[in-house]
């Protein structure tokens, strides 16, 4: 988080984490569509996200501009430490979570993942800002709601159901997220 008075200016970082595949660049590619937003994309022959794909989003504030720099991890393994880089500095993470059976594991690994990352840079799971979002929940192998939040989410952290390449539940999660971390902001201030 970055407060430039001067310029009237806060500067977030939300980060966009969870499997490979799971849906992390096609909540930002649904978000920049709907918003009418820049989005920066590297495509990659198996539409695997490699580094990272970025675009920005901005609002007010009172009288300050809020500026949302919103990022994407790639979620194979290889790619572990451009994950802590991503990471580093977050003020948010939107934790993608794919919904089909199969994927249940993943998404259980990547969150034990998730705390690991964020020790590594000194954030704690707990604190930080977050929401869960469910994707991929109108294929017909997705578990239900109510048996994702058990196995996934058994500590209450706001939880949403999404399906991004329709573009269900993008604009929602991006929005319970930000009012979240601003929320926080204005508890900070006064």
């Amino acid at each position: 988080m970055l407060f430039d008075v001067g310029k009237k200016l806060i500067k977030l970082k939300i980060v966009y984490y969870g499997p490979a595949q799971s849906g992390k660049t096609t909540n930002l590619e649904k978000l920049a569509q709907k918003e009418g937003l820049s989005l920066m994309k590297i495509d990659t022959r198996g539409e695997r996200t490699l580094v990272f794909d970025f675009t920005t989003k901005k609002m007010q504030l009172g009288n300050m501009e809020v500026s949302f720099a919103l990022y994407t991890v790639p979620g194979q393994d290889i790619y572990r430490d451009i994950r802590l880089t991503v990471v580093r500095g977050v003020d948010g993470v939107v934790f993608v979570a794919d919904a089909q059976r199969e994927r249940l594991e993943d998404n259980l690994e990547f969150l034990k993942l998730l705390r690991e990352d964020l020790k590594k840079i000194g954030k704690s799971y707990e604190n930080l800002p977050m929401v869960i979002q469910y994707n991929k929940m109108d294929l017909p192998n997705a578990l239900d709601f109510e048996t994702l939040e058990k196995r996934i989410n058994p500590e209450g952290i706001t939880a949403i159901s999404a399906s991004a390449i329709r573009g269900e539940g993008v604009v929602e999660t991006f929005n319970l997220l930000t009012s979240n971390i601003l929320h926080r902001i204005k508890q900070m201030v006064g």
